[in-house]
This record gives C-alpha cells, structure tokens and sequence, in this order.
C-alpha cells in the first residue's frame, strides 16, 4: 500500500472512531437526560419500612353530600418476620413462586406468561413480581403509560437493590390491598377475621393470599365461592412448591367453617362504597394523600331504595322463604344512582348486586334481542310445542300449548319452548356474544338451557344490559366514580362523557321496547306497571331459588333480585311477578315523584302476617313534576 493510500485510511480510521466516541458521548448524554425524565417524579423510598399511613377517603353524593367516611384504613405496621411462616409461604407461592431467585423483574416469568397467553389468546397469566406489584403500588396514579411502566421496571431494580428480600416483602404486606378498605396484612386480618396479622392460621393466611390478584373478585364479602376456590388453589400451590404437606392442606381445609367475622355499623351506602373504593383504587391507587370521591350516587334515592328492599323482606320475604334482595339503578348515562347489596350491611357486607346468579326468564331478553337483530319479527310465529334436546325436556310455567304463537306472545308469556327453539336458530354462540357486547363479564354456557337463564350473571350487568334497550342499542356502561381529588383540590381522576358503541341497532331496540310494555300490561309484569311509560321483564329460576325484576321508565333503569345466599329455594309463589316486581314499582314511584319518601325500616328478626300477593297501594291518578335524575358530569 502507498504512503498516500495509508494516509487516507489512517486519516478515514480516525474519523471513523472519532464518530464512535462522539456518538458514544452523545448517546450517554442523552440516555442521562432520559434517565432524568423517568425518576424525577419517582416515589421516596426514605422510611419506607416503617411508614404507616393514615389516609382517609370522603365519599360524596353527586350533589355534594357525604355519604361515607373511609379513615384509619391501615393499622400496625407488621414485620415478615414477625408472623407466621405461611404467610410469606402463602404470597409467594401464588404470587410469586421465583421471588427469591430473580433480581425483581423476572425474564422467565415473562416469558412463560406470553406464551400462555398467546396459548389462549388472551390474557390469563401475568409476569410481574411482587418487587413489581410494590413498585406499582408506590405510585399515587395509576396510569398506565409507557414512562409509568419504564419507571416501575426501575423502581423494582432500585427496590432489590436498596432492600433485602425481606424487607422488600415486609413493606408489601404493609401497602397491599386486600379490599374491603383495607390496606396491609394487619387492617385485613382485623377486616376479615378480627384478629391480628400475627394471629392467623394457615387458612385465613390463605384467604388473604388469594384475593390479592383481585379484590374485587376474590373478597369473600363479594363472591364467597369463588374466593374459597382460590383459597384452596392458593393451598395447592404451596403443597407444590413444598411450604406445607397435603395433611397440612387437609387440616386447614377444616378451619374454613370457624372462620369469624367483626360486625359492621349498619349503612345503607357501604354496599355502594365498597364498590366504588375498588374503583379509585383501579383508578388512581391510595397512598398517603387524603382523598374526596364525588361518586354518582343519590342519597335520597338510596336512603328509599334501602328502606323499600327492607320494608318487602321485612313483610312478605321472610314468611315465604326469600332472607336477601338486592337493588341497582343507572340512569342513562351509565351512572349508578343506586345499590342496595342486602337487607342490612351491619349483618352481612357481601353484595348482592355484584354477585352472580340465575335470573331464569329475565335472561331471555338476550335471546329475544339476538333474533330481532338477526331478522327475525315479533310478529313471527314459533311452535310452543313440547320439546326434547337429549335428555332434557324444557317446561312451560302455567301456560298450555296451542300450537303456535307469535314471538311477542311468548315473550310476553314467558314460553319456555318457544325460547328454546329461537335460541336454536340464532345459536347460543350468537347469544353469547350478543350478551357480552351488551357488558356479560361471565361466561354463557353452550347448552340451551343457559337460553332459559342457567348460566349465572351479576344483577348490575344484566340491569346495565336492559338500559342498552332504554337508550336506543348504545352500550351501557356502570360507573360509580364522577371525580378523584386529594384535599388539597389537586385532580387525579375526572369523569368525561364517551359516546359508547351501538351494540343493537334502533330498530331491534323500538321491537323489545313494544314487547317489554306488553308483558308489562298483560303478562307476568303486571304487578309492577306505572302510571308512566314503563318496560320490563320478569325472572324466576328453578324451585323459585332466585326471582327478578329488570326494568325501565326513561331515564332510569333498575333491577331487582331477591333469593337466599345459600340458594335454598323460597316459597314457590314468590316469583319475579311478585316481591322483586313490587320492591321495583315501590322504588320507580318515589324517584318520579309519585310518593311520598319512604319512612324508615328498622332490622326485623319477625316478619307481620300479611298476605303475600297484596298489590301495593296504588299510585295518585295525577302526575307529579319530574326533576331531572341526570346530571351533567
């Protein structure tokens, strides 16, 4: 090579590491400046261990009444070290299994969560860890942008690094929730079992450990059953990863019939609250910063709607069989005005509104819907002959077969072999998803006795799902959170009107309205007609275990269930034509102005002799002002 020619090379190898270095340079001041702009706002982790927070949390009435106070939520802060071994065992092992093999973001966890998901297509699994979840958790909001989730995954690196396993697990179990108010180990312990952290066994360690994946699902006041499987999948999982021996699990599996419980004040606004803590917690996590609540909640509504499902379980439910009734209203925005989760929140604080039961015929709305949108006319004839699928032969309630009838016939009579044979045209896959569009959460069952109401639904969602009809075939979507704001009026949440996707068209809705006013008029809903145009349907599952009312008078939609927790059945004449159709009409009188507040209802251990068909006092012939029940948010 020529001196000329190595020159230039010479020359071009040192313009070439030139750029390297200054795009090296370059590259690091950037990257610093980016670094910067992801942990300037990040959390203090100074006294982190020892911090225990007081917050408190003011729930308001959409008109600016307090309707609950949420204060002391969190009491002693607790040490891992200082409880049972089963607990930390409990977390981990259905958590967490690796979290004292990974550095606090685990790559194989992920790995295997994508996989699974992918799998199923769909999310089923997750992959972050417990040093995640605390990071998380450290945040006041709980956004879920790309910087909040790139801050997480440093916290949960700084985290194992400033901190020891540990300690990293004490200071979880102090900031946790576990719903029902109640933030860390020790407030939960007190919540569920009214003990301290250091006093439970390895069931209750278990219990606690299983609703932490979600609260709201798993709180054994919401979804008893479903918090006891995972309570017991929580107790296989530590027989798997070794904690404890399958007599272990055996012995603990015994306890579950001794567990205790505190009682609670009674108020008519915690079965509404307690939702709605679940919500700002999803919304906008709780840490140390006081908050107020605006929620969409009418107090006077409320306070009538309590006293109404008391007042029919107090004189004609107890006598014939039916303990519990549960109440929700939404008005047409989607907006909660009402929720009544039982007969008294002091005796039981499991919400009825929100768990999932059989509401028989009030499920053929979704059939019915389904055909009118896949063509079919209410004028369109169907046999109401008997009918048999396999093994299974559908009966008709007090209704003798003619032949044939017409679609609005059979709905408004509630002909069972008519439904079943309109759920075998469409399909019940098309029924399934007709369901889920209009907001079903729970999984619809294949076979076509879930087209008679087999399969279990929650009574806020299928009343939601009527109120799709209400407003024209637009989704309904419950809300219960107007505004989040910390005291000092800084805004962490605000509630914004969204147009929803029609999910029904009008045509299909105008169809379903003229049925539901005709079953009103002279079919099973009679007993619950107002002197305002109203619509609405009747359910009533097998033995008369669950009855309900789902109806609505523009702009309020409500449903009514009524049953027993332990699904016995009632007595045989209560069906939702009945207490479920008058607790609703009772309730639409005072919230359109037709009748006077209702009066209070004391808690009732004896119930008066009353006959239980007698139709309640009818309303005034001349109709009072309506106020609007909508409020601009």
């Amino acid at each position: 090579m020529s001196r000329k020619k190595r020159k230039l090379f010479s020359a071009g190898r040192g313009e070439f590491y030139s750029f390297i270095i200054s795009s090296a340079i370059f590259s690091s001041v950037i990257g610093f400046f980016v670094f910067l702009f992801f942990i300037h706002d990040m959390p203090d982790l100074d006294n982190l261990e020892t911090k225990g927070r007081r917050a408190s949390i003011i729930f308001e009435s959409y008109d600016g009444k307090t309707i609950a106070v949420y204060g002391d939520l969190f009491r002693n802060v607790v040490k891992i070290d200082g409880l049972p071994k089963y607990v930390a065992d409990s977390i981990i092992a259905i958590e967490d299994r690796r979290f004292y093999r990974h550095c606090g973001v685990d790559l194989l966890g992920i790995t295997r969560a994508m996989w699974t998901n992918i799998l199923n297509r769909r999310i089923v699994q997750g992959g972050s860890t417990l040093t995640q979840q605390l990071a998380k958790n450290l945040f006041l909001s709980q956004s879920r942008s790309i910087k909040r989730k790139v801050q997480e995954f440093i916290l949960a690196l700084w985290l194992e690094k400033k901190f020891t396993k540990k300690q990293i697990l004490s200071i979880y179990v102090n900031r946790v929730y576990f719903g029902g108010g109640a933030y860390g180990i020790d407030a939960a312990a007190y919540r569920f079992f009214g003990k301290k952290a250091s006093q439970i066994t390895l069931y209750e360690a278990a219990k606690l450990a299983s609703v932490l994946k979600s609260p709201a699902t798993y709180s054994p006041f919401y979804n008893i059953d479903k918090s006891d499987q995972r309570t017991n999948l929580v107790l296989s999982c530590m027989v798997e990863a070794g904690y404890i021996s399958e007599n272990e699990m055996k012995e603990a599996l015994l306890e579950k019939e001794r567990l205790s419980r505190p009682s609670i004040p009674m108020d008519e606004n915690r079965y509404f609250t307690d939702w709605a803590l679940e919500q700002v917690q999803e919304l906008v996590g709780i840490d140390d910063e006081d908050l107020v609540v605006r929620t969409t909640l009418d107090s006077k509504l409320q306070k009538n709607a309590t006293y109404i499902v008391r007042n029919v379980l107090n004189e004609y439910g107890f006598k014939n069989g039916a303990s519990q009734m549960a109440m929700v209203a939404l008005d047409k925005t989607g907006a909660v005005r009402v929720m009544v989760g039982g007969h008294t929140y002091g005796t039981s604080q499991y919400n009825r509104a929100l768990a999932l039961r059989s509401f028989g015929s009030a499920f053929k709305y979704f059939v019915f819907l389904t055909a009118l949108e896949r063509g079919f006319d209410i004028h369109d004839h169907l046999s109401d002959s008997p009918i048999t699928i396999g093994n299974w032969s559908p009966k008709n309630y007090h209704y003798r077969s003619v032949g044939s009838i017409s679609m609005l016939d059979a709905f408004v009579k509630s002909v069972n072999t008519c439904t079943v044979r309109l759920a075998q045209k469409v399909g019940m896959n098309a029924i399934a998803d007709k369901a889920e569009q209009l907001g079903i959460t729970s999984e619809i069952g294949q076979n076509f006795a879930s087209a008679l109401g087999a399969s279990a639904v929650n009574l806020l969602e299928i009343t939601a799902a009527y109120g799709t009809t209400m407003i024209d075939g637009v989704k309904m979507t419950p809300f219960g959170i107007i505004s989040v704001e910390t005291q000092r009026g800084k805004t962490l949440y605000r509630a914004y009107r969204k147009q929803n996707k029609r999910v029904v068209s009008q045509q299909s809705c105008e169809k379903m309205r003229t049925m539901m006013k005709a079953l009103m008029e002279r079919g099973t809903g009679k007993r619950a007609q107002l002197p305002i145009a109203c619509y609405g349907k009747t359910g009533t599952s097998n033995d008369s275990r669950d009855a309900s009312f789902i109806g609505f008078a523009y702009p309020l939609v409500a449903g009514v269930w009524t049953g027993n927790d332990d699904n016995t059945p009632m007595n045989q004449k209560v069906t939702g034509g009945v207490l479920p159709a008058i607790a609703w009409r009772n309730f639409m009188l005072t919230a359109f102005g037709y009748g006077k507040p209702v009066a209070e209802v004391k808690v009732q251990e004896k119930t008066p002799s009353a006959s239980l068909t007698r139709s309640p006092d009818r309303a005034p012939a001349k109709r009072r002002d309506i106020k609007s029940l909508v409020d601009n948010l």
